[in-house]
Order: structure tokens, then C-alpha cells, then sequence
């Protein structure tokens, strides 16, 4: 499997869904240094179960991890996947990228893809506070269910009366 095969699946499934990609070089090791290619691509909410489905339907998949960011007026959720996990051809690294407005934070879950999601997905709810419609559970994993701001949303009002201390470049944006 190669990157060009994984992006030829991805706009095949996705169509007008697949608004950017961009297919980068990154140079990984030491003593004997390879060139990997990924490939990066940002889709719609409404696209992230099409597009993981249609990756896993390629081969083994690994979720590596969903990191996310307050970026403004919206949340970026940028899906790390290992598509081709484990497999003799090698494994390519796909990360798609979704924006949701702040004030409809809501995306589909992709636990009945990969139920492997869910930890990554509940880190998010209680973090950023976006909401994933079908995950089986919702409860926090790393803060008390009861605290009522998400650590990493830049407009939490009430986020001083939770912080011991912050260090100086927690309170710069960027």
C-alpha cells in the first residue's frame, strides 16, 4: 500500500467532501534515515465516518491519536491514523483534519470503527467540550466528571478558579 493508493480510495469515497490534501515527506531514523510520505487532509464533520471507513476497508488500522486545539470561534480535531497497521507493505499515516464552530461542537464518534477511539474521544469531550454523537460512553477519563470548564477551550470564564498554577506560555495564544 502507498500514499497514492490511500488517497485515490479517500477522494473516491469522500468526492466533494474532501476539501484539502496535501501529501508530505517527513525523514525519520538515525543510523539509516528513510523518507516517509502522509498524507494530511481536511474534510467536513459530516465526512470523518465515510473517511475512516474507507480506510479501514484498505487494512488494518491504528488510531493513533485525536488532538484537538481551541482556534478561535472553532475547534480543530485533527485524526491521526496508521492505515495499513502492522502489514508487510508498510503503513501509511493519514491525518484528516475537521473544524466544528463552538457553538455546535458536535461530530459523529468513530468508535464503531474503531473502538480503540473512544479514550481518545471522551480526552476530547472533557478537555475542548465537543460533543461525539454515538460514542458508548462519555464519561471523563482524566478530570472529575463533575468540573464544569474544558482545561483547553481559550473562553472558559470560570478557568482561573481551577488553576493552582500556569506557566508562562500557557497564557500566551498561539
Amino acid at each position: 500500500m502507498n500514499v497514492d493508493q490511500v488517497l485515490n480510495v479517500l477522494k473516491a469515497a469522500l468526492g466533494e467532501g474532501l476539501a484539502h490534501t496535501e501529501v508530505r515527506v517527513r525523514r525519520v531514523g538515525v543510523k539509516a534515515p528513510v523518507e516517509l510520505k502522509e498524507i494530511w487532509a481536511e474534510i467536513d464533520r459530516d465526512a470523518i465516518v465515510p473517511a475512516v471507513a474507507a480506510l479501514k476497508a484498505l487494512g488494518p488500522v491504528h488510531m493513533s491519536v485525536i488532538s484537538g486545539q481551541d482556534a478561535g470561534e472553532r475547534i480543530e480535531l485533527l485524526y491521526h491514523i496508521a492505515v495499513g497497521y502492522g502489514t508487510e507493505g508498510g503503513e501509511v499515516m493519514v491525518t484528516l483534519r475537521l473544524a466544528v464552530p463552538k457553538d455546535d461542537a458536535r461530530v459523529p464518534s468513530i468508535c464503531h470503527l474503531i473502538p480503540g477511539a473512544e479514550t481518545t474521544e471522551r480526552e476530547k469531550i472533557e478537555f475542548l467540550g465537543v460533543e461525539f454523537v454515538g460514542i458508548p460512553d462519555s464519561r471523563h477519563v482524566f478530570l472529575p466528571d463533575d468540573l464544569p470548564v474544558h482545561p483547553w477551550r481559550k473562553d472558559e470564564p470560570e478557568m482561573g478558579r481551577f488553576l493552582r498554577r500556569m506557566v508562562e506560555w500557557e497564557g500566551k495564544d498561539g
